[in-house]
């Protein structure tokens, strides 16, 4: 349903109260579009995730006796996972908001507010996070020589 049948059905009062609804549509329009771009975000970093866990593979199939590189691997698994937990946590408040939104439930704007700095909160430390492994992959990384 567009913004302005929306705003003439929800409100016939006055045009002032219409062109309030109006403008809260317009608005709801701006964080489904936000809404699909995180979503889009959180599994560019999930396919990410995979390449991660198959590069884990790898390395630990390079070198099995190594103790202390299968400690690490073991390390970066449990936290690709805490970081997949989080994704889905992430996704369910994006969902729950989006739900809110499509019903025309009010839905206020500090709630999207907080689901964006979570967001950009996971990104800083994904970003930190993929510096670290990488620096992990390429130091035991294995080599044709091996």
């Amino acid at each position: 349903m567009g913004c302005r049948r929306r705003a003439r059905g929800l409100i016939k009062v006055t045009a002032q109260r219409a062109k309030i609804a109006y403008l809260a549509c317009m608005d709801w329009n701006v964080q489904h579009q936000e809404h699909r771009d995180w979503l889009s975000q959180l599994d560019f970093y999930e396919d990410q995730m995979r390449t991660f866990q198959k590069e884990l593979l790898k390395i630990v199939q390079h070198r099995p006796d190594y103790l202390s590189i299968v400690e690490h691997v073991d390390e970066y698994r449990r936290i690709l996972l805490r970081k997949l937990e989080h994704m889905d946590a992430l996704r369910h408040a994006i969902m729950q908001h989006e739900r809110q939104i499509s019903n025309a439930e009010f839905a206020p704007a500090e709630a999207h507010e907080a689901v964006k700095v979570q967001l950009l909160e996971f990104v800083a430390d994904f970003e930190k996070l993929k510096v670290n492994f990488r620096r992990f992959v390429a130091y035991n990384q294995p080599t044709n020589e091996s």
